[in-house]
């Protein structure tokens, strides 16, 4: 059995201190279970107070704004590589505004997939 106390998970008997990938896990999967939109407030129920639920909340939305990223790994590093140019997060932008038109968002969908097909095509090209 175990509770959860700010961002430590308190099993019976001890503490753990949970990682920053648990805690983003334990977000995500609440959001998922919840269909209407809801107060931050009610990230509490995870072990998050309003405040650290805030700084979670905005790290989650900056980094939702990047361009994309893919990592390679290999026996003794890790390559980042990014999947996505300045175009296609403009792109990606457009086209996940609810407050533009379906027709701008086609578009913008449509100029997406274009320009991430032809940069895979230049750089398979290149290699």
């Amino acid at each position: 059995m175990f509770l959860y106390y700010k961002n430590t998970i308190m099993y019976v008997g001890q503490m753990v201190r949970r990682t920053m990938l648990e805690r983003a896990k334990a977000i995500f999967e609440f959001i998922k279970k919840v269909d209407e939109p809801f107060p931050k407030s009610k990230l509490q129920k995870i072990g998050l107070n309003p405040e650290t639920a805030e700084k979670w909340l905005e790290l989650i939305i900056y980094i939702q704004r990047q361009p994309r990223i893919r990592l390679v790994k290999t026996k003794n590093t890790t390559i980042i590589e990014k999947t996505e140019k300045g175009y296609h997060v403009m792109s990606r932008e457009v086209f996940m505004d609810p407050t533009r038109s379906y027709k701008e968002r086609f578009y913008a969908l449509q100029d997406y997939l274009s320009a991430l097909i032809t940069t895979e095509k230049l750089e398979k090209e290149q290699k």
